[in-house]
């Protein structure tokens, strides 16, 4: 076992998760067993980022067949996400949408039958053997330290694609996603005179929902393209419309949060 240091205790902690909802959704997929299993792996892949900065080790390759599961599961997690808003705004709204939410069930029940095969043919080790490569000559100071150089250089590159924030944020949601996962490493370390990390957590939050309703509309466009005229296509076109004015509510409420991220950020 690698000695332990900060980075480390992070991903054996996420390893844990990932391991824990493994186990669950071999069983039987839930919503929130999926959610939490992509969110591990997203961490994971994070911190493998982040360690290959620190000491130039590769790991896309060998992380290839956690990949896959993670997309596996992200088919099912977006069925989740698009059931959980349509049935939310089939109550607000007091319209139904029975034959889109029908075809969502039935691509979700196929989705984790799927996932839950990939699952069940996952071999653990293939988390495992990343453990050593987190032996890292360097102390939780120093890690704290390059977490600060390298989550500049992110935040430089954020400036620069939010000046066309709707074209680049899918990419600025990455980019923050990494700088969020590092400083969670060790939080006491980064004061705000770093960052401002309850403010990167809402604005990410925001950049969330504005992909979970961009996802939705998606499904929403491809429904309807072999449906013939009736009532639902009819509700379901003024829906999708609605919808693109809710996402741009969130996308700009993830710019106006940028702005308090970064102290002086917007000097």
């Amino acid at each position: 076992m690698a000695q332990t240091n900060l980075l480390l205790k992070s991903w054996l902690e996420q390893k844990k998760d990932f391991n824990d909802n493994l186990l669950i959704n071999r069983k039987r997929p839930t919503i929130i067993s999926v959610h939490d299993l992509r969110v591990a792996i997203k961490k994971l892949r994070s911190y493998l980022r982040l360690k290959k900065k620190l000491n130039g080790d590769e790991w896309k390759e060998t992380f290839s067949s956690i990949s896959g599961l993670f997309r596996s599961f992200g088919k099912v997690g977006d069925l989740d996400m698009s059931l959980t808003i349509l049935r939310n705004l089939e109550h607000k709204k007091f319209l139904l949408f029975p034959f889109f939410k029908e075809e969502l069930t039935v691509n979700r029940s196929l989705s984790r039958k799927w996932s839950k095969q990939d699952a069940i043919k996952f071999n653990e080790k293939d988390v495992d053997e990343f453990d050593q490569q987190f032996n890292l000559d360097l102390t939780d100071k120093e890690i704290c330290e390059k977490i600060v150089q390298f989550s500049i250089l992110k935040i430089k590159k954020v400036k620069e694609l939010s000046k066309h924030f709707e074209k680049n944020a899918h990419k600025i949601r990455k980019e923050l996603k990494d700088v969020y996962n590092w400083v969670k490493i060790s939080p006491e370390y980064f004061d705000k005179k770093f960052i401002n990390i309850d403010d990167l957590d809402q604005m990410l939050k925001h950049l969330g929902s504005w992909q979970d309703h961009f996802v939705f509309r998606k499904k929403i466009g491809h429904y309807l393209k072999d449906l013939p005229e009736n009532e639902e296509k009819a509700n379901l076109k003024t829906l999708g419309k609605k919808l693109k004015t809710v996402q741009d509510k969130f996308l700009e409420k993830a710019k106006n949060k940028w702005k308090d991220v970064m102290p002086g950020n917007g000097k």
